[in-house]
This record gives structure tokens, sequence and C-alpha cells, in this order.
């Protein structure tokens, strides 16, 4: 199968290299940067079989939306990454095998999650599936707290085997949890305004959709820091994962209890 693939930038110098190094085997890429000051678009520009888009950002869903509309042709298969993300080679390899039915319109990869150069899938509750192989024109994502997802009304999508790597930690703490107050803010927001998941889920075969699900029923309660640290570190075998992934639940407990400390705030306003 012949894929291209669309790359969401905004100050990633630190990133976009070795993020554009790993897709050799894209036919093309389209680099959608939303104003970054610092070296990205020059080192994007220096791909040859790149193109870069300038645009400022509103949403994951809306840049990506923009992306797969106006940069690529309908049909045209787009894998999708941040530039803190990579396409490992067997991947790539799995990709360059597949062979879509011609019903499919997407598939679902999972990230293997690093911090400190070390990969802590246990800690990080690996395989977690995101839409990211998608062919243009078939939807539009829906926005879902920071980041986005596939409608549910498509129902369970097919995975592909082998993951892409992230690497989500390599600017620093401080860096990090500016990102992820600005992401609870958001999820916060989304959390109090909708009721329910909207769409079908089924709880036993659509993996994205459970946890959607979960997600949503469990949002904003005061034990979910805590209920999620327990789940990952000891459930998950995340303590196996060293120093490294203690650490990953440590701070995948912080930003649950961002997300709980806004919707708290968020729903006392709301009364008020």
């Amino acid at each position: 199968m012949k894929f291209s693939a669309l790359v969401l930038t905004l100050n990633e110098q630190l990133h976009v290299r070795g993020c554009l190094e790993s897709l050799a085997e894209a036919d093309r890429i389209v680099v959608i940067d939303s104003g970054s000051s610092d070296e990205t678009v020059p080192i994007a520009a220096s791909f040859p079989r790149s193109r870069i888009v300038q645009r400022p950002f509103a949403s994951f869903s809306d840049q990506r939306n923009h992306g797969l509309e106006c940069c690529f042709s309908a049909g045209e298969w787009v894998l999708h990454l941040d530039a803190d993300e990579r396409l490992t080679p067997a991947l790539a390899a799995e990709l360059g095998a597949l062979q879509p039915p011609p019903d499919a319109v997407a598939f679902n990869a999972a990230p293997r999650v690093f911090i400190r150069g070390r990969a802590v899938p246990r800690a990080s509750g690996y395989p977690v599936y995101q839409t990211r192989l998608t062919r243009a024109g078939s939807f539009r994502f829906e926005e879902v707290g920071h980041g986005q997802k596939a409608p549910l009304s498509l129902g369970a999508l097919p995975c592909l085997r082998h993951p892409y790597d992230h690497h989500p930690f390599e600017k620093g703490p401080e860096e990090w949890r500016e990102r992820h107050q600005r992401y609870a803010d958001k999820e916060a927001r989304q959390i109090v305004a909708t009721r329910r998941v909207e769409g079908s889920v089924s709880l036993v075969s659509d993996r994205i959709g459970r946890r959607r699900w979960l997600n949503h029923a469990t949002a904003g309660l005061p034990w979910r820091g805590s209920l999620v640290w327990l789940y990952l570190m000891f459930a998950r075998g995340g303590v196996l994962d060293g120093p490294a992934g203690w650490e990953y639940c440590r701070l995948r407990r912080e930003y649950e209890n961002m997300v709980t400390v806004r919707v708290e705030a968020l729903r006392r306003q709301t009364r008020g």
C-alpha cells in the first residue's frame, strides 16, 4: 500500500527531524505548522518530499481535517503523526504490505511511549489505540478532550499490529506541565459541556469507544487520579517498567488531578 503523511508542528525543532526521517517510506509529507518561532519550519523544508502549510492552531481535529481536505486527494491513504512521534520500521513494513478492503476507511495504531529514553509499555497501558491511518475524504475527525477521535458511528476499526513511537517528555517537566495544563482545561470544559458520549458503543468489541465511554463516565471524579495510578502501576504492571514507569504513572496521576481540579472549578462557576 502507498501512503502519505500528515505531521502537525509547533516549535518542534527538537523532534521534527527525527519524525520526518522516520517517514522515508511515505510518498509525500505535509507539515502543518501552527506558527513556530524556532527552526522547525527550516528543518522541515529541508526534506525534499515535504510541503509546509502555515495555519493557526484551533484544535488537533481541526488541523487534521483541514490537512485531509485541502492537501490530499480523496481516497489517498494518510498516516497521521505529531512531531514527537516516529514511524517504526516494523510499522512501515506492515503498511507497505497492507491490502485494505475497498470499504476500509481507517486503521488504528498504538503508540509505544518513551520517557527518558526508555519505553514504558506497561505503565502507559499499551496498547492504547488511536486512529492514525485514514483514507482522505471518508470522514471528519471529532474533537474529544485535547485530541481527536474518529466518529463512533464508524464502529470498531481494524488495528495495525505494530506500534509507532511517542516521545512526549523530551522537552522537560516544566514544558510538559505547561502543555498539560492547557490540555486539562480543554478536556474539563468538554466534560462539563457534554452530558454523555454520543453514538453507539459496543463495550465488548470497540476498544476506542469503550475507553472513550469509561473516561467520560469517570471524568472529574475526585478519586480518578489515584484510581488511574493504581490501575497503571499494578493492574497493568507499570511497576515492572522500573523508575521510568513509576515516573510516567506519577505524571499521569498529576494530569488526571489537573482535569479534576478544572472540572470542579467550572462546575462551581456554573452553579454560581
